[in-house]
């Protein structure tokens, strides 16, 4: 008789608590789509103090459409000072995200290898191996033959073996043997399937990446990352010219699989090409996102509010979405609200409130506000038209495009001979600015 007050005091007990919260609950309610949840839960751990929840929740964080990536590694950066190297790969992974300069990144990967014992440990062997393949040339010849020969010898399962040794492959040169490697690990490791993407396109044979994932379409064994990163490497292997209905099919069996960034993904391809796609569509898939996120959903329900293709326009509500995204925080929301004011759908056009918008969205990291800015001095619509400040800013802002973002990196605005050296000096003090920009975003996780 005495075992059932213990009985009950233990069940009171236990009611009374609840199972503390994990890295692995939180992944398990981001593949549910619980992104909300998931995001309290791991914010909640990280500032605990739990160092993997503090990668997580950076990884969250960058992976938002209107992310700072300051925060982002801000979280890096507090998980890096409690010796949790994987914050060193993925503050490499954001800094990529723009264009920057190959030997900026390849600086700071030599940084985060620093620490790194490969010889005398595995994890710290696939951390140093997660690095340089972000940035091959940041490792000699004899250390990446050294890893990747200790590497072969020690893995079993998970072995990435076929991604390291391509990504080498392709950083002698040897193009034929890469694609191989890659091949082997296609269904295994995204991480293939993107340095096979830059590899060919910058071979000229994007046909070839085409082709490869054609044949990839059939396997139902890959998950949603997976498949999001694939929609986002065909994306970025197309022309600004060309919609290919393969990115959405992708983005579908990624929200089908549960990731929680396919649907704001789907959302922005419409946007993209509303020729292709209803506003009944738009509005369905927003309608999903919503209840998941509803920062990001307003964000892009606000775009959708002024595509004029759709006959939907509701500037009103837009403004009102936008002005309250910019004020949490949200600094992708400057880009439309400037767009918004610029094009007059609230009456005149007021070119006052669309250039700050525009500058604040430069001074964000956002190289689409740089690129307004130039377009705007180039034609003198609601401001003096200065082709010097066009020239500055239109080289200002490839210092922030997106890595992916290969053409729009080569465009040049032409300037006459007598005022070129003007543009020169004025785009060197602009981009010296960005750049500055990117070292105090991206330097604060990786050398405390």
């Amino acid at each position: 008789m005495a075992s059932r007050p213990l009985i009950f005091c233990l069940t009171v007990a236990l009611s009374a608590c609840q199972m503390p919260a994990d890295t692995s609950t939180a992944r398990y309610l981001l593949a549910q789509g619980n992104t909300s949840q998931a995001r309290e839960q791991l914010r909640e751990l990280a500032e605990a103090g739990d160092a993997a929840a503090q990668v997580e929740y950076g990884k969250l964080l960058a992976g938002d459409q209107g992310a700072d990536p300051a925060e982002a590694l801000q979280w890096y950066q507090r998980a890096w000072r409690q010796h949790d190297y994987r914050a060193g790969p993925a503050s490499l992974r954001l800094f990529k995200r723009y264009q920057g300069s190959l030997a900026f990144g390849e600086t700071r990967a030599r940084e985060l290898l620093a620490p790194l014992r490969p010889r005398e440990s595995q994890e710290d062997l696939q951390l140093a191996l997660d690095v340089v393949v972000l940035y091959p040339g940041a490792a000699s010849d004899e250390q990446w033959q050294r890893w990747l020969r200790l590497y072969r010898r020690s893995c079993v399962v998970d072995c990435y073996f076929d991604t390291y040794a391509g990504r080498y492959a392709q950083h002698r040169g040897a193009f034929g043997q890469a694609e191989m490697l890659y091949g082997k690990a296609l269904h295994r490791d995204p991480r293939a399937v993107e340095y096979l993407q830059d590899m060919l396109w910058n071979n000229g044979q994007p046909e070839r990446f085409v082709e490869l994932m054609q044949n990839l379409e059939g396997d139902v064994s890959l998950d949603g990352a997976f498949c999001l990163r694939v929609a986002t490497l065909i994306k970025a292997n197309a022309t600004s010219a060309e919609h290919d209905p393969s990115v959405m099919r992708w983005l579908q069996r990624a929200a089908d699989n549960g990731e929680p960034v396919a649907l704001s993904e789907q959302l922005r391809y419409m946007l993209s090409w509303p020729d292709f796609y209803s506003h009944q569509e738009f509005t369905a898939k927003l309608a999903e996102l919503m209840p998941r996120d509803p920062a990001v959903a307003r964000y892009y329900r606000a775009q959708g509010d002024l595509q004029s293709l759709w006959y939907a326009l509701r500037p009103e509500r837009a403004r009102d979405d936008l002005e309250t995204l910019v004020e949490q925080g949200m600094s992708q929301a400057l880009m439309p609200l400037g767009t918004l004011y610029e094009s007059g759908f609230l009456g005149e056009a007021d070119m006052e409130k669309a250039v700050m918008y525009y500058t604040r969205a430069a001074e964000a990291g956002i190289a689409r506000g740089d690129e307004a800015l130039s377009s705007l001095y180039l034609s003198g619509r609601g401001v003096m038209r200065n082709p010097i400040k066009a020239y500055a800013h239109k080289e200002a802002s490839k210092v922030l495009l997106p890595r992916t973002a290969r053409e729009e990196s080569d465009e040049r605005l032409a300037l006459p001979d007598t005022l070129l050296p003007a543009g020169e000096q004025a785009a060197r003090k602009l981009v010296e600015q960005r750049r500055r920009w990117l070292e105090e975003q991206f330097h604060v996780a990786i050398t405390h």
